[in-house]
């Protein structure tokens, strides 16, 4: 992972700590019998199972001219690659609990990759580059421990993803099938919680977060 990658991480940690002490002041005195209602999620996710992660994870360079062509090599060859970032997953959730059990969920998810190609001849910036990912989901939320302060779930979510990709001024668009399968989630907090995840899919493989519950 890159510099600005860590600095994410570590803020997100920070964050979900932060988010479990405010819990424990709301928790006190008041009553958390389950009751219907709505939830904002912010989340970051590492390594996302996405078009731009699995495309761009080594920083690896390809023809971006002529694939393959005589012509397309040759204006390869003057170009260079600066280093390469990848944002991983920036995802919003909306949530209704609908029971103590069944929760679904609206999922926005953002993965983007960055990089700066120069000339070999004259150390100048010739072009960027860079890919956008944004995937929409509708996701099923199974929990199976409910306390105050703890939540532990399973969940799993399919929808649609827009890849835009941009080289030299030459822009395109795709559209990708998208999913997220949660084997294990974990909220800690009441109110306002933290949260940690492992999954499969566009919202990464190891995600933290902070929530609202309303």
């Amino acid at each position: 992972m890159k510099r600005p990658v860590y600095r994410i991480f570590i803020s997100a940690v920070l964050l979900m700590l932060a988010s479990g002490s405010i819990a424990d002041i709301f928790a006190r005195g008041r009553d958390f019998e389950f009751w219907q209602g709505s939830e904002i999620r912010l989340t970051w996710g590492a390594a996302p199972f996405d078009a731009v992660t699995l495309n761009h994870g080594l920083d690896v360079d390809y023809g971006f001219y002529g694939y393959g062509t005589i012509a397309g090599e040759i204006a390869d060859s003057r170009y260079y690659g600066g280093d390469g970032y990848l944002s991983g997953a920036v995802g919003l959730t909306y949530t209704y609990r609908f029971r103590k059990w069944f929760e679904l969920s609206g999922v926005v998810t953002y993965s983007g990759y960055y990089r700066n190609y120069f000339d070999k001849y004259t150390g100048s910036l010739a072009f960027r580059g860079n890919d956008n990912q944004i995937s929409l989901m509708p996701y099923v939320r199974f929990v199976w421990v409910h306390t105050n302060l703890v939540r532990l779930y399973s969940g799993i979510g399919l929808g649609v993803s827009f890849l835009t990709e941009t080289w030299n001024n030459s822009t395109s668009m795709t559209l990708l099938p998208a999913f997220a399968v949660t084997p294990i989630g974990i909220t800690v907090g009441t109110f306002v919680y933290g949260i940690a995840e492992v999954s499969l899919g566009n919202t990464g493989a190891f995600s933290l977060g902070i929530g609202y519950k309303f």
